[in-house]
């Protein structure tokens, strides 16, 4: 079909000419398919390999929807980065036609502002977010696109989709619901279950041959292989994939096998290099090394590999990095990544050729087990760039002929396993049970069972005994904490309940730190008081693992800071005793960070990289909040000075007594310590400073930038945390 035929299905020309622009000029088979049963205005669940289209049939339905029904249409995806991607795409793409708008961040808020725009992109936790905080925009929708609908199959994400898309389905009874994977075995069940209709296609834009290597040969099952030399198996693929004139993506197992690996690979890459691109890759590197204001041994590490052209690609590495890594991967500078499986469902990053190096991956309990046929399928998706290349290879790597053979039945000729719900998991059942309450949006026992019965976990197994049983108990235990009442069957959520359904946290954790609370309110506290509170609850796990050598140390330290503590210390024999000292080392990572250790000496010390250390401190930012909003309710109020002062520390990396400083644009841990170790410890003192003892220490343009701001020439920083509340009380 030429994309011209589209006006039959009344797309404005103006689109269509936009589609030109993008060099769209005709639709694949599938689309044409999907097109023809109507996947344009009816809910579908559509189910094509990677780049094989859906996005565009995305945009397709998101144009009728807001062009004939005149709603809004919502794009839910998984991650951040993905919600980024969206957002930029659509924005381009519709510019001044359609308001886009992208909200990921502040889960206690309703976003009002959105109410103005026309295609919102969300993440699943902040549309989820949005609904406990009364949206009133939500009824305005009349299509939801459900980007990477596999992940119902998911135990940390799928619930939370599961029950959002349940609830949609409530509210809004003839919305329409268009669902996108690249593998789903069980489409027809799935899409039953959102009273759509389905199309599915192994078609891809390009061929994928699906290889496998061993005894130094690539073999394919549809083509010629290739010979490989007397290198290293990984570093000899890339030599071939690099005379070929291509890029390699590489996935394994963890961390250490990614920067492992990507150190061997760069010793291969950096032969085929252009003087030109030797010269622009010094250049990257020296960006990638300095995102940091001091730079740590892995920020080192990434930007020497990435001057060979290759680079490693994990949680551990800041955002920045990511996209700098990402940016020049798509460009053609750098020539190979080594992911972990986290990239697998993030942003479009095509290449030529896919290596899975690490099938088998380690399960505590169970041992070492093949990955998912479904995340293998996810893994080879990414083989072959349809502008670019003509097919696209992937490759497993066998120890032995007979090792091939078992991954080449398994994961080449095998099928990708069946999507199934994961909502029985008692942390999830918890938070949303209280959450649909709270809402008001089921009012009784019967229509919390009722609406239950709805889930994709009630159609998968026919009954919700399982969960019944779970949800009375919980509903017990939500009683006990005082989060809700029941009167002869009807359920209302107390104010307090309320607060803690909307804060996004585990009920349990709540209850928690009310009781953490309340116990601070009675003694001397530290700031170890609260951290270590707030490590010890489900959001901040994974805690910090302890080896042998460590644990006389904590426990030295549990007998010195034990008065301080918010909560009784278990028994060394007891079962939580573990868990407690984990909870005490992880915030003593935290203690470190507010006495101003670098990143680097905490990635010495605790094995946390930069990346990893972001994520944590914006769980434990979320935490500390969440303590704030809960003393503020219980009326503690001589605690809000000292849990709101921890909050700025643990966003900047500071001791008290540099608050006043990071108040200041531009000024971060690093400077405000200068400015404080130079003598002037407050803005009082930074007005009357001469500007040329300022320029010595912070450098001529912050030096102007900090005396405009002081002048009132340009506004200090607008934070909530920096308002009159650190002062107040």
């Amino acid at each position: 079909m030429d994309v011209s035929e589209l006006k039959k299905f009344d797309i404005p020309e103006e689109f269509i000419k936009k589609f030109r622009e993008e060099k769209i000029e005709s639709l694949y088979q599938p689309q044409v398919e999907a097109i023809k049963k109507g996947v344009i205005d009816k809910s579908f669940v559509v189910a094509i390999p990677t780049a094989g289209g859906k996005t565009f049939l995305a945009t397709l339905a998101i144009i009728d929807n807001l062009v004939k029904r005149q709603k809004k249409a919502i794009y839910i995806v998984p991650l951040v980065a993905l919600a980024n991607e969206k957002y930029q795409y659509y924005k381009k793409l519709f510019n001044d036609k359609l308001k886009v708008a992208i909200s990921v961040g502040d889960l206690d808020s309703s976003d009002p502002w959105l109410a103005d725009y026309d295609l919102i992109i969300s993440t699943t936790e902040k549309l989820d977010s949005l609904i406990r905080h009364g949206a009133r925009w939500i009824n305005e929708i009349g299509l939801i696109v459900v980007d990477e609908i596999h992940l119902l199959n998911d135990p940390s994400r799928g619930p939370t989709l599961e029950i959002l898309l349940t609830q949609l389905k409530e509210i809004l009874k003839n919305v329409q619901i268009l669902s996108l994977s690249a593998t789903i075995k069980n489409v027809k069940e799935l899409s039953k279950w959102l009273d759509s209709n389905f199309v599915t296609s192994d078609f891809r834009p390009i061929k994928l041959y699906e290889g496998i290597t061993y005894d130094s040969k690539i073999h394919f099952l549809e083509k010629n292989g290739y010979e490989l030399t007397n290198l290293e198996t990984e570093a000899a693929i890339l030599e071939n994939t690099l005379r070929i004139g291509k890029q390699i993506l590489y996935f394994v197992s963890s961390r250490k096998n990614a920067e492992s690996l990507a150190e061997k690979l760069g010793k291969t890459a950096k032969l085929f290099l252009k003087r030109n691109e030797e010269y622009e890759l010094s250049k990257l590197s020296g960006q990638i090394e300095n995102v940091l204001e001091v730079p740590t041994r892995q920020c080192k590490k990434i930007a020497a590999y990435v001057r060979r052209g290759v680079a490693f690609h994990h949680a551990g590495l800041l955002g920045k990095q990511k996209r700098l890594i990402e940016e020049n991967f798509r460009i053609g500078l750098i020539k190979s990544i080594v992911a972990t499986p986290t990239l697998a469902l993030g942003v479009n990053l095509p290449a030529f050729r896919v290596t899975i190096r690490d099938a088998k991956r380690y399960t505590p309990g169970i041992g070492s087990t093949y990955i998912p046929v479904l995340e293998y399928k996810q893994f080879v998706g990414r083989a072959g760039r349809p502008t670019y290349d003509s097919f696209g290879e992937s490759i497993l790597i066998a120890k032995s002929e007979e090792d091939a053979h078992d991954l080449t039945e398994h994961f080449i000729n095998g099928q990708p396993e069946k999507i199934y719900s994961k909502l029985s998991l008692e942390p999830v059942l918890r938070m949303h049970t209280l959450a649909l309450v709270a809402s008001e949006f089921t009012r009784s026992q019967e229509k919390l069972l009722e609406f239950f019965s709805k889930t994709f976990y009630a159609h998968q197994y026919k009954d919700i005994e399982e969960i019944k049983e779970k949800i009375l108990f919980i509903l017990g235990k939500l009683e006990e904490w005082e989060f809700l009442v029941r009167e002869e069957g009807r359920l209302e959520a107390t104010r307090l309940g309320k607060r803690v359904s909307q804060l996004y946290i585990d009920p349990l954790t709540a209850n928690y730190l009310i009781t953490c609370l309340n116990e601070a309110s009675k003694k001397e506290t530290e700031s170890i008081s609260f951290l270590q509170s707030i490590c010890n609850t489900i959001e901040m796990r994974p805690l910090l693992n302890i080896s042998a050598g460590e644990f006389s140390e904590l426990n030295q330290l549990v007998g010195e800071k034990e008065r301080f503590f918010l909560q009784t210390v278990p028994s060394e024999y007891d079962f939580e005793f573990e868990n407690f000292i984990r909870s005490l080392k992880t915030a003593v990572m935290f203690q470190e960070w507010l006495d101003e250790a670098t990143e680097d000496k905490i990635l010495t010390k605790f094995r946390v990289a930069p990346g990893e250390l972001r994520n944590r401190l914006k769980n434990a930012d979320w935490l500390i909040y969440s303590m704030q909003e809960l003393a503020l309710l219980m009326g503690l109020k001589e605690l809000l000075k000292d849990i709101r002062k921890l909050r700025v520390r643990m966003m900047y990396g500071i001791k008290e007594e540099l608050i006043p400083l990071v108040r200041l644009e531009g000024i971060g841990r690093v400077r405000s310590r200068k400015l404080y170790d130079g003598g002037l410890k407050s803005l009082d003192d930074l007005r009357k400073v001469p500007m040329e003892v300022l320029t010595r220490l912070i450098g001529v343009t912050i030096a102007k930038s900090i005396k405009n701001q002081l002048e009132g020439k340009k506004e200090l920083k607008k934070k909530e945390i920096f308002q009159s509340n650190l002062t107040r009380f």
